[in-house]
């Protein structure tokens, strides 16, 4: 796998209010599979966990009631404004065992053994994966838990709609071809598995899921349209399309009218698991 050269904080999409909105959306949409995934691992009561890219605190929330009271959940995050969002969220949902940096994960001034570290939809913006998952996993005790999601973004352009219709294609198209035109991997769930191995570590398990959405599905629709609009700047700039093309404000709605008035199927990333185990010494 080919490390990319760009800065650690290559964030494709854009650090405002509505990126962190799309990403509580989007975490609605992927709680199950994380959830399936931390179980999968193992990561159970008593557990020091590692969350690496904690955003607005979702995968923090879900690590909290797995770990339970005894366990203890550090997330690591570059955003000092979604930080703190996230440690609201944390409060309010009265959880007392997270706590959360603000930190470069190239530089996290952390100390002792974790039994886990985590992660999801990260390793996709930094600049060398496995070099920063070998170094962190230094911090792991033996016999603890890596564990990992990423997207598949392949078949964006392609068949992601079906039958086919005009504007989620399109809508497809602009995601996919603004993460490609700014270097980042569509294909890094599948590189999982080259990264964990570049990394010193055992061979993962892995597993993939895809994403459904129909017109029956708000969620889904509203996140395809919330994703478009981060990227809209990207969008505009490599002239994928105009701002009267995308119409932001009203994607969601009539994305959700078309799939609901021609049965659409609309096929999301694929979300790549991959987890393993640390060799007891």
């Amino acid at each position: 796998m080919q490390e990319r050269t760009s800065s650690v904080d290559s964030y494709a999409l854009q650090r405002a209010p509505a990126e962190t909105q799309r990403l509580q959306v989007q975490a609605q949409m992927l709680k199950p599979v994380t959830q399936r995934l931390f179980e999968q691992a193992g990561i159970g009561p008593g557990m020091r966990v590692l969350e690496l890219g904690s955003g607005a605190g979702d995968v923090a929330l879900l690590l909290a009631e797995r770990v339970g009271p005894q366990g203890e959940v550090i997330g690591v995050e570059i955003d000092a404004d979604i930080i703190e969002t996230a440690r609201k969220r944390v409060r309010e949902a009265g959880f007392t065992n997270v706590s959360f940096v603000n930190a470069d994960i190239a530089n996290l001034p952390l100390e002792g053994e974790f039994d886990a570290i985590v992660g999801r939809l990260i390793f996709i913006h930094l600049p060398s994966p496995a070099s920063t998952l070998h170094r962190l996993s230094m911090m792991v005790r033996p016999g603890g838990i890596v564990a990992f999601q990423e997207y598949d973004m392949a078949h964006f352009t392609t068949t992601a709609v079906h039958p086919p219709n005009t504007l989620a294609g399109q809508m497809f198209t602009w995601i996919g071809e603004a993460f490609r035109r700014v270097g980042l991997p569509l294909r890094m769930g599948l590189e999982l598995y080259q990264v964990f191995l570049d990394a010193g570590l055992p061979a993962p398990q892995m597993l993939g899921e895809a994403m459904i959405i129909t017109g029956t599905d708000p969620i889904g629709c509203r996140l395809g349209a919330e994703t478009t609009r981060s990227l809209l700047p990207l969008i505009l700039k490599f002239g994928l399309a105009t701002a009267e093309d995308v119409e932001i404000d009203t994607l969601a709605e009539r994305l959700r009218q078309e799939a609901v008035n021609q049965g659409l199927v609309m096929r999301g990333p694929d979300v790549i698991s991959a987890w393993t185990r640390l060799p007891n010494e």
